[in-house]
């Protein structure tokens, strides 16, 4: 089948046959000028019309098939044409019947249409009665099964069908009543359950009260770091729940109530009604935080000490107010996110600020009960004004005691910079109904760390640099604490250096195990360290003031110091003005003092010699420093009537060791490069060691040098007195000696030595012991040798009774030293040869040698020539003191 006709391309005309060749073709006829050329043109015209006709029969030969195809179509569509003007003509016929007809009946249609409009909203009113009559049942089961957000909107469109389409239905008047109740019911119960879910069932999520030690705080106080509470919301912001997840709504899923809720009472028209009541209830709901803490750690943590369970309620409180802020944040988001989904306009939102601001405000009342504010009346306490609507002493007083208001706390000039912080009035408050210990100011050393960690997060959270409870606490800590504690202290280093006993009562054996010393130390040196210790353990707690508490340590260690001083200085002195010491006179001498000190056997020494001196040596030493203590006896008038007694000596005893013990300790805790530093060297810690302030710190290390003095100068008294023994019982007349006859009490030194030997040995070392009764044999023997001068006539029995003392006295010292004295030894000898002839003295010179002194030996001479009482013996005494000289001039002295 050949193809069907197309149509030409556009933009192409087909060549239109005209009639211009045919005219053409008559003028050509008309113009010609004979027949025969006429015949000719008729000749073509004919040929050129017989050769169209050809080629028409040829094209419609070949184009046969598709023309009869085309007449066909024709022929169809032209019978479909017809017959659609037929059928329409009929339908044109009908309509102008119908029209007709329906003119005719117009008024009966119209009549018959109302009656059916009106049928229809009667029976669509009964069906909205009908439905309306089951809504509270269904109220009921919907809020029964927590689908709040479909109670919500069923009874907010029943309400608006009943206040519209149905408000002129009097028998509905007392359902709609019902469901007016029922909207009030359902906002009061959204609402107590959203404050539930906000105050109760987000902190009880956060409240598990475990040791602080648990926690990151170590509940050992003084060893703690300092950890940053990093806080992070736990309740995360998420899109309005649907009908279709809204069935999964537990009782304690606060993360998808809360946005439901939010979204029904905006749906109920009352989100500014309970932003209002959110605000005006904020503060209440907190304080009744901290009252259920109160009593459930109170009730379940009373084996605990008051700082653990003191800590463990801030701890508890603070995390739970945490909760608090995280479910304020949940529906602030949700609000947020209601207003811009419903185009909510005039809506009197808060911000997490002003949470954090409430939350300051009650941290600030609870803190000012627990750490006695109120007996503080120069403090006024300056605070944001959100007291104004409630009453928060019914919370935090007693029910049956009404106190008078009284300003708490007053903010320094240092305060100024913030005017909105101190224009705000303060309510005063009182005692709380419940607490789990007694209001002191304390109290604060056990809270301030997880204070600090909670004040970082507020500032963090608001974004301020000091937010108003840092201000309130730092003027608490330098108005009130550091006050008291600067009082508490003095009280108590006066309470200690006032006692009766305060410097006899000394350590008991426990206390001495536990503080790792070998001998007893004065009970009040021991209080003054615990309460320095107190005092170190509050520069590492609270390194903000450290400067402070140095200043007390300062003041605790000067003022010890001068007491410890002055009870030295009177002790040493006499009780009159004239009598006078031999101790007291040489220990006044700086000069003998500076001997004894860079003496060989000096305890304090830094350094020890590597070779050992011989006896001989220490012999001599020991002579000459006996000499050296009688040469600053000369040309001094003394009445020494008494020395000091044994139990004054051992109270001074425990003074030098606790002196010595002190002094080293505060040496320890102001040396940087100590373990015992003020601020120990932790890795992790947040404290720079180098913001002490080091000229306190050099003045403790001072302190704690003028400590180790004081010690030093009891322990050089210590061994002056034992020797100013010897010139009490062994020269009791040394004002004026010569002519009198009273002997030396060599008994009563023996005693008092072996008494002062067995007080020393248990008041302080042994190395300090050895050291007070090392060289007492060469005073002693000096003591006894200077006592012959005073002998007019040789009385042998007493000479040998004195001889015997000696002896005796000379096996205690050997006993207690361990060591033998050669010197007493000698001075035994030298009483020995005052019962020998000048004869006999003379010729043990020569057989054995000089023992003594020129010095000596002629007073042995004198002594025994006098008591012959001839004069014939005073010329043999000038023979005898000449050959004396002679001999000795001759031979070497013994050095033993």
């Amino acid at each position: 089948m050949a193809n069907p006709p197309s149509k030409p391309p556009r933009g192409i005309k087909t060549p239109k046959e005209t009639s211009g060749l045919l005219m053409t073709m008559i003028r050509a006829l008309s113009a010609t000028e004979s027949n025969e050329h006429r015949e000719i043109e008729k000749t073509a015209l004919e040929r050129e019309y017989k050769r169209c006709d050809q080629k028409l029969e040829e094209l419609i030969s070949m184009e046969h098939q598709n023309l009869a195809r085309v007449m066909h179509l024709f022929t169809s569509v032209s019978s479909e044409i017809n017959s659609s003007r037929e059928r329409v003509q009929a339908a044109k016929r009908k309509l102008i019947a119908c029209k007709t007809l329906l003119r005719c009946k117009r008024d009966e249609l119209r009549k018959f249409y109302v009656e059916s409009i009106e049928q229809h909203h009667m029976l669509t009113q009964l069906t909205q009665i009908e439905q309306i009559k089951e809504v509270p049942f269904q109220l009921n089961m919907l809020e029964s099964k927590k689908q709040y957000l479909q109670c919500t909107k069923l009874l907010m469109e029943t309400l608006h069908i009943s206040n519209n389409d149905l408000k002129n239905i009097d028998a509905l008047n007392e359902l709609r009543i019902e469901l007016k109740h029922k909207k009030q019911d359902l906002y009061n119960k959204l609402l107590d359950d959203l404050m539930n879910h906000i105050y109760v069932i987000s902190p009880q999520s956060a409240k598990s009260f475990r040791r602080v030690g648990s926690d990151g705080y170590n509940s050992s106080f003084g060893q703690s770091t300092r950890r940053v509470l990093k806080y992070t919301p736990q309740i995360a912001p998420k899109e309005i729940s649907n009908e279709n997840n809204e069935t999964e709504i537990t009782e304690l899923d606060t993360e998808k109530f809360v946005p439901i809720a939010v979204e029904c009472l905006a749906i109920l028209i009352k989100l500014n009604d309970t932003i209002e009541k959110l605000k005006s209830t904020m503060q209440t709901q907190l304080v009744e935080i901290v009252e259920k803490t109160t009593k459930q750690i109170s009730i379940t943590n009373q084996s605990r000490n008051v700082g653990e369970q003191l800590v463990t309620l801030v701890n508890g409180v603070i995390l739970q107010f945490y909760s608090v802020v995280d479910a304020h944040q949940l529906f602030l988001s949700s609000l947020d996110k209601v207003v811009d989904q419903q185009l909510i306009t005039n809506i009197n939102k808060y911000d997490l600020k002003y949470v954090w601001e409430n939350i300051e405000s009650i941290v600030q009342i609870f803190l000012s009960n627990y750490l006695d504010v109120n007996s503080h009346s120069d403090l006024i306490v300056k605070s944001t004004p959100i007291f104004s609507n409630i009453d928060l002493n019914v919370f935090f007083s007693k029910k049956k005691v009404q106190r008078p208001k009284q300003c708490l706390f007053k903010f320094s000039n240092a305060l100024e910079m913030s005017s909105d912080l101190l224009d705000r009035p303060f309510t005063s408050i009182t005692q709380p109904q419940s607490m789990i210990c007694t209001p002191s100011s304390d109290n604060i050393i056990y809270i301030y760390e997880p204070l600090i960690m909670f004040i970082q997060q507020i500032e963090q959270s608001i974004n301020t640099n000091t937010c108003t409870l840092n201000l309130w606490l730092n003027e608490y800590i330098r108005t009130v604490f550091l006050d008291r504690q600067h009082s508490k202290v003095a009280t108590t280093v006066e309470s200690i250096t006032k006692q009766v006993d305060a410097w006899h009562a000394i350590t008991t054996p426990e206390q001495i195990q536990d503080l790792n010393v070998s001998r007893p130390l004065l009970a009040s040196t021991v209080n003054i360290w615990n309460n320095i210790c107190q005092i170190k353990k509050l520069v590492i707690t609270m390194p903000e003031y450290a400067s402070h508490f140095l200043m007390i340590m300062v003041s605790i260690s000067r003022s010890y110091k001068e007491t410890c001083d002055s009870f030295f200085s009177s002790n040493i002195k006499a009780c009159d003005n004239t009598t006078k010491l031999v101790s007291h006179l040489w220990i006044q001498k700086h000069d003998l003092v500076d001997y004894l000190k860079q003496s060989h056997n000096w305890v304090r020494r830094e350094y020890e010699n590597k070779s050992k001196k011989s006896s001989t040596d220490e012999l001599k030493r020991y002579t000459q420093e006996a000499d050296k203590l009688f040469e600053n006896l000369e040309g001094n008038d003394f009445r020494v009537t008494s020395v000091s007694d044994i139990n004054q000596l051992r109270c001074l005893a425990h003074l030098l060791e606790s002196m010595e013990w002190i002094g080293k300790k505060l040496n320890e805790i102001s040396n940087p490069e100590s373990n015992q530093y003020l601020v120990p060297k932790l890795n992790t810690s947040k404290i720079d060691n180098n913001n002490l302030p080091l000229a306190l710190v050099e003045t403790l290390q001072q302190l704690g040098k003028d400590f180790l003095d004081i010690s030093d100068s009891i322990l050089l008294y210590l061994y002056l007195e034992i020797r100013a023994q010897s010139i009490y019982y062994l020269l009791p007349g040394f004002e004026s000696a010569i002519g009198n006859t009273i002997e030396p009490k060599v008994l009563d030194l023996n005693q008092s030595v072996s008494a002062l030997h067995e007080a020393m040995l248990n008041a302080i070392s042994k190395s300090k012991a050895h050291y007070i009764f090392e060289g007492l044999g060469e005073v002693i023997s000096k003591s006894l040798v200077n006592q012959t001068r005073s002998i007019e006539i040789v009385d042998e029995i007493a000479i040998r009774k004195i001889i015997r003392d000696i002896t005796m006295l000379k096996y205690n010292i050997t006993a207690m030293l361990g060591a033998s004295q050669v010197t007493l030894e000698k001075t035994v000898h030298y009483y020995e040869l005052l019962l020998c002839t000048p004869k006999e003295i003379l010729e043990e010179i020569l057989e054995k040698g000089a023992e003594y002194s020129e010095t000596e030996y002629m007073n042995l001479l004198q002594i025994v020539h006098r008591s012959n009482k001839n004069t014939e013996e005073t010329v043999s005494l000038q023979n005898d003191l000449k050959r004396l000289s002679d001999i000795l001039s001759q031979i070497k002295p013994i050095h033993l």
